[in-house]
C-alpha cells in the first residue's frame, strides 16, 4: 500500500498531511483507521493501517510474557501503540510523546514499507540515508539478500 518517501511539514499542533495518492485507498482498506507506535530499532514512528496492526498485535500476544525480551518487545510496541485517524483532510494527528521518541519537529519524512509507513525527522532521516550510502553491500548478508532478490 505504501511507497516511496515524502518531505511533509508537521504544523504546532503535531499533524501531518497523509500524502493525496494514499486518500481513496487508506479510505478503502481501513477507513482512514491507523496505530502508531515506535520502531524497535530506529528512533522513528511506525504507522500501520488498523487491520495490519491488529495481524501484529495478535501476534505479540502470542509471545510468552514469562520471557524477558518478549515482555520487553510488547512493552515498547503495545505500549506506544496509538489509535488515530485521518481527519476530513487526511491529515493525522501524532501525539507529544511519540513527536518527543522521534525528534519530530516541523520537518518529518514519510517513508513507505508496503505494509506500513515510517516517519521520520527530516535530519535523522538524511543521517540515516547518509549511514546507508556508506554501507558494503558485498557484505554476505546483504549481498545474499541481494541475490534473493534477483536485483
Amino acid at each position: 500500500m505504501f511507497r516511496g518517501f515524502d518531505e511533509l511539514n508537521m504544523d504546532a499542533k503535531g499533524r501531518i498531511g497523509l500524502p493525496t495518492r494514499y486518500h481513496e485507498r487508506v479510505l478503502a482498506e481501513c477507513e482512514g483507521q491507523f496505530v502508531v507506535t515506535v520502531d524497535i530499532r530506529e528512533h522513528c514512528l511506525v504507522l500501520y493501517p488498523l487491520p495490519e496492526w491488529e495481524a501484529i498485535e495478535a501476534k505479540l500476544d502470542q509471545l510468552p510474557s514469562s520471557l524477558p525480551a518478549s515482555a520487553m518487545l510488547k512493552r515498547r510496541l503495545i505500549g506506544y501503540a496509538t489509535e488515530i485517524n485521518t481527519d476530513a483532510t487526511g491529515r493525522l494527528l501524532l501525539s507529544p510523546e511519540l513527536r518527543a521518541f522521534a525528534g519530530l519537529e516541523k520537518s518529518v519524512v514519510l517513508a513507505g514499507q508496503g505494509k506500513k509507513c515510517e516517519v521520520w525527522s527530516k535530519p535523522a532521516w538524511d543521517a540515516m540515508q547518509a549511514k546507508a550510502m556508506a554501507a558494503d553491500f558485498s557484505a554476505p548478508d546483504l549481498a545474499s539478500a541481494i541475490d534473493h532478490l534477483a536485483l
